[in-house]
Formats: structure tokens, sequence, C-alpha cells
């Protein structure tokens, strides 16, 4: 017959999530109360980081829909951004509509790169 085990009878440890992630390129972010009406953390305000985008590879985003679709984010070269729209499977690029400044760009864009520039005032 089977014992009874749990993961204290065989001295398990529960990996750290910081350990998980050694070497993924990935970075644990600290823990916020992040309300996702409005936006706000707990720090004043401001928006809390979901995520650190590592550079130079793709990440895969899927949209909490019935159908699959999604996004690719890539951060390429320190100075920019690839966005691809995904419908049914990442790699099944789709055309989307692009929106600039709440003009339309065009309705079949399939890679949009988003050059940054700014850089602060310096006192």
């Amino acid at each position: 017959m089977a014992e009874n085990l749990n993961k204290n009878s065989l001295k398990y440890k529960v990996p750290k999530l910081k350990d998980l992630l050694k070497g993924s390129g990935f970075e644990e972010i600290p823990k916020k109360i992040f309300d996702p009406e409005t936006g706000d953390s707990e720090k004043g305000g401001k928006k809390a980081i979901d995520m650190i985008l590592p550079a130079k590879k793709e990440i895969v985003l899927k949209a909490d829909a019935q159908d699959e679709r999604g996004l690719i984010v890539k951060w390429t070269d320190g100075k920019g951004y690839e966005i691809q729209y995904w419908y049914g499977t990442p790699s099944n690029i789709v055309p989307s509509e692009l929106l600039a400044d709440g003009t339309s760009k065009g309705k079949s864009v399939k890679k949009a790169v988003l050059k940054y520039h700014y850089e602060p005032d310096e006192d």
C-alpha cells in the first residue's frame, strides 16, 4: 500500500523564483500592490513594472481573449522596439492597423519599429 507522502516528508525544498530565473534573461520584479483597473501601484500612484524585456530576444505575448492572438515584442539595439501582431499561432504574423497619436498610418502593417531617442534634461 502506498504511503501518504508530502513535500516535507521527502525534505523537498521549494525553489526560489530568483533561482529559477538565473540565466533566462528575466529578472524578478519586486512585489507591489497593483490595481489593474487604474494602473496604480502602492508607490505613489505610478504604474508598476510587470516584466523586464531582455535585449535582442523576442517575447511572445498572448491576449486574454477567447481566440488565440497576441504580440511579439523585441527590444532591438537598446534604441528601439519591434512589434508584430499574430493570430492563431505566433508564427502567423498578420497585418494590423497602426495608429500614431490617434491618426491611422495604414491597415496593412506587419512590423512596427519604435525608435527611442528621448534623452532627459540634465540639471
